[in-house]
């Protein structure tokens, strides 16, 4: 059986100053990093600090030992099937763990159980948007 569609959405690009408000509306998103595997994509919760996104983990986890001293993205959506139409923030910049003593004016809330003392945080070299717009 063929899938009928309303209508084509159309691609709009999103400033830069809305990508960070619409972050600021979701809790969840996705790093991506590359270990000795090759590529990853791991989804985690996340806090942020200005544009800075902030990320609790263990200090032994995959995503530490690859993303701590290296260029990663991090990317945040939001989609409606129905319509077809939505939203979709990436930063892809430099991961470094904060200090544990650094003060956070919003430090990251872990959702997984267990120690995530470690924090990375993800400082924005390019902050990038598209929506899908209803026709």
């Amino acid at each position: 059986m063929k899938e009928q569609h309303w209508y084509k959405s159309h691609v709009r690009a999103i400033e830069r100053e809305e990508c960070i408000s619409l972050l600021r509306t979701q809790k969840v998103g996705r790093i991506a990093f590359t270990d000795d595997s090759g590529p990853d994509t791991i989804p985690v919760n996340f806090a942020l600090d200005g544009e800075d996104v902030l990320i609790a983990t263990t200090g032994y986890s995959a995503m530490a030992r690859a993303a701590t001293g290296a260029r990663v993205a991090f990317e945040v959506d939001e989609i409606d099937p129905f319509t077809e139409s939505g939203w979709s923030v990436v930063i892809r910049g430099h991961a470094h763990r904060e200090s544990p003593f650094a003060p956070m004016d919003n430090p990251p809330y872990p959702w997984a159980e267990g120690n995530r003392g470690y924090v990375i945080r993800i400082k924005p070299d390019a902050v990038t948007g598209r929506r899908l717009v209803p026709a």
